[in-house]
């Protein structure tokens, strides 16, 4: 089974990370090639929710599967002969991870993953996997940029 990965640090803590990746229909804001990305059963992600997506000409809905509240995501479109899964894992960044700094101390670090399997996912992976790397460099991309938004926003104060 094909896998392409991805792992970044985000802005921010894991908590405003969470809400930045749970937040799919941002990801027609802040992600350049999302013309669609709806939660047609309600804003909180659960088993069984669909996502409904539309990447460039590209069109699928996507089921969750897994969710674990402010630490993983996945979700898994299936067709004829193909599947492709989606992974989130969200954690606190440590100093083993790529470019790691000490101002990232405390910020989350995502890793997005897309599983591609049976016959026409496996073919597709192999014959177009700058496609399929591009595909998940899109989420993280979307992802970041709404984590930034989200680690940008005024915090109220009851001190003003």
């Amino acid at each position: 089974m094909p896998v392409f990965e991805i792992g970044r640090i985000l802005p921010g803590a894991p908590a405003e990370a969470w809400a930045a990746l749970i937040d799919f229909p941002s990801r027609r804001i802040h992600g350049a090639r999302y013309t669609r990305a709806d939660l047609p059963d309600g804003p909180e992600p659960e088993p069984g929710h669909r996502i409904r997506l539309q990447i460039g000409r590209d069109r699928f809905t996507s089921v969750i599967t897994e969710v674990k509240t402010g630490h993983s995501l996945s979700h898994r479109a299936t067709g004829p002969g193909f599947a492709v899964e989606f992974s989130y894992r969200l954690r606190e960044c440590s100093d083993s991870d790529s470019g790691y700094t000490s101002d990232d101390l405390g910020r989350a670090y995502l890793t997005v993953r897309a599983d591609y399997g049976g016959w026409l996912g496996t073919l597709i992976a192999r014959l177009r996997p700058g496609a399929c790397r591009r595909y998940v460099a899109d989420e993280m991309d979307a992802i970041v940029a709404a984590a930034e938004y989200v680690a940008a926003e005024p915090i109220e104060s009851d001190y003003d």
